[in-house]
């Protein structure tokens, strides 16, 4: 897993990564660093829902996991922007089974 999608609900998206190689491509779409995390967190603003959909389609592409988890995960968003045909294709889900024990799962 190079990296993975923690929140994407409202407007910010954030990324949580894992392996550095990804860290320029999400600089060009325009994420920053945010201070203060443990990992390397970065975050997006998304101004509208047609932005997000595109971010969301360019992470995809590049095998960046969205999160699954309890309330509004950004693996419900992505599900629901695909059931409104917003969003097309597969995605990879990571699903927490405990403090360092993760499952992640393929073409959902």
């Amino acid at each position: 897993m190079k990296a993975f999608v923690s929140e994407g609900a409202l407007s910010e998206i954030v990324v949580k990564v894992i392996d550095d190689s990804l860290i320029e491509l999400l600089g060009e779409l325009g994420f920053v660093a945010v201070s203060g995390k443990e990992q390397k967190t970065l975050s997006l603003m998304a101004p509208d829902q047609t932005f997000k959909i595109k971010i969301f389609e360019k992470l995809r592409d590049e095998g960046v996991c969205f999160s699954a988890g309890p309330d509004w995960c950004p693996a419900d968003v992505f599900e629901f922007l695909r059931d409104q045909n917003m969003l097309a294709g597969v995605y990879r889900k990571v699903i927490w089974c405990g403090p360092e024990n993760l499952k992640i799962i393929e073409n959902c």
